[in-house]
């Protein structure tokens, strides 16, 4: 069952292994976001993810009553994904990921998705390829600046995390020629409050961390009905920034954050963390970090003979690919292949699933929303950098929005989505 509520639209905290958990503060550390598990295998059966849909402002976007162009035909996806020489006439989509990273495929697989249904609406016009930098590139500076310099490439679908986002966002404003190489960026997953209003050159197409962290403590209170939350975050920008305003939100309807502490990957004792918030009483226990974390979190509060709920953000869906160890655990995502309405969202999943053997998880509906929603502005504008960063600013303002997968997208002045659903999921619900 779903629960609509509504979210205003708005723009938009390192573990201490002591046997007891000291109180939590906001450390500065690295910025980073959204660790996700691989995606699951071809064939593998999916298991459900429902309870509510939080929206901010709307539940779904409607269809615009296209269908959707992709993968009609089953042809090999290598055909979209070939190299800088083989490409060398096309209109270049970048995408910007770390490729050794667990669970990064399913955004070239939903790039890949898109610009097969751009080059199907393009007819005999020149075809739209995608563009990768080398495969032992890692750095998120190096990448930029490998699809930077390459002039093919008109716009770019990435970075996946907020960090790498933040550190490239110079090298894609092209800083050091000033601007004359720039090139716009759109972020599929990278939702720190950092990025609002960082540069004319970065867009996202998914919520920040203070819609998220809000929803969902409207979620806890009005629909768990727990008025005791502990929050256990990652020590970087994603864990600190996600964690602030949850404990705003929470606290001004009414709940009480018992327990606020950072953690350490690797050097976290959980069993003493998971001792301490059952002392406090805690219902719920806020998760903000990666899914290898969540795991051993969970692990430690059953282990600990705690009745506390789990809520993780939206870094632990991979929590799915365990169903019969953490069913049961809520994490909020902002696509869920089984709540699409829309002609656009189901034609999507459909074409997805023949192609790849899974259902589409988050980042393969939100990357593909952002390699379609280039393809549009190259339509209207021409493969021209700054005509096309120049349309993205105006989309939902001056020019249309688009009705993607994953719901309208429309930006406001500071280059944030507005109105974008925020979905809290159950493992192991069908």
């Amino acid at each position: 069952m779903t629960h609509p509520l509504t979210a205003p639209s708005r723009r938009r905290a390192g573990a201490m292994p002591h046997s007891r958990p000291l109180a939590g503060e906001f450390h500065p550390a690295s910025t980073h976001d959204s660790v996700h598990a691989p995606r699951r295998a071809a064939g593998h059966r999916p298991v459900g993810a429902l309870t509510c849909l939080l929206a901010a402002g709307l539940l779904t976007a409607c269809g615009d009553g296209r269908a959707a162009q992709v993968a009609a035909s089953g042809g090999d996806s290598t055909t979209v994904a070939t190299s800088a020489r083989q490409t060398k006439d096309a209109i270049a989509i970048g995408v910007a990921l770390d490729p050794q990273r667990p669970g990064m495929q399913s955004i070239y697989d939903g790039v890949e998705l898109a610009i097969e249904r751009l080059n199907a609406e393009q007819g005999t016009g020149k075809p739209f390829a995608l563009r990768r930098a080398a495969p032992n590139v890692r750095s998120a500076v190096q990448i930029a600046t490998e699809l930077r310099d390459d002039l093919g490439v008109v716009a770019v679908v990435g970075h996946p995390e907020s960090g790498s986002t933040l550190e490239a966002t110079p090298v894609y404003e092209d800083a050091e020629h000033d601007g004359a190489n720039a090139v716009a960026a759109v972020s599929p997953t990278a939702t720190s409050p950092s990025l609002t209003g960082k540069s004319d050159w970065i867009f996202r197409v998914c919520p920040t961390d203070i819609t998220a962290s809000e929803a969902v403590a409207r979620y806890v209170v009005d629909s768990l009905r727990a008025r005791r939350a502990a929050v256990i975050y990652r020590n970087d920008s994603y864990g600190r920034d996600w964690t602030k305003s949850f404990t705003a939100a929470y606290r001004l309807a009414g709940g009480t954050v018992v327990q606020r502490d950072p953690y350490l990957s690797g050097v976290t004792e959980w069993a003493a963390y998971a001792l301490y918030m059952k002392q406090l009483g805690a219902e719920v226990l806020l998760f903000p970090g990666s899914v290898e974390d969540a795991e051993l979190a969970i692990r430690a509060v059953r282990a600990a003979g705690a009745n506390i709920q789990f809520i993780g953000g939206d870094a632990t869906s991979g929590l799915e690919e365990k169903p019969a160890e953490f069913r049961g655990a809520r994490y909020t995502a902002f696509f869920d292949h089984r709540l699409v309405t829309t002609r656009e969202g189901r034609d999507f999943v459909q074409a997805y699933q023949r192609r790849f053997g899974a259902p589409p998880d988050q980042r393969a509906a939100l990357a593909y929303d952002a390699a379609l929603l280039i393809g549009r502005a190259v339509q209207k504008v021409g493969p021209d950098r700054r005509k096309v960063r120049d349309y993205l600013a105006q989309v939902g303002r001056g020019e249309d929005a688009l009705e993607g997968v994953a719901g309208r997208i429309a930006f406001d002045e500071q280059h944030d989505v507005v109105d974008k659903p925020v979905v809290i999921a159950t493992v192991g619900q069908e």
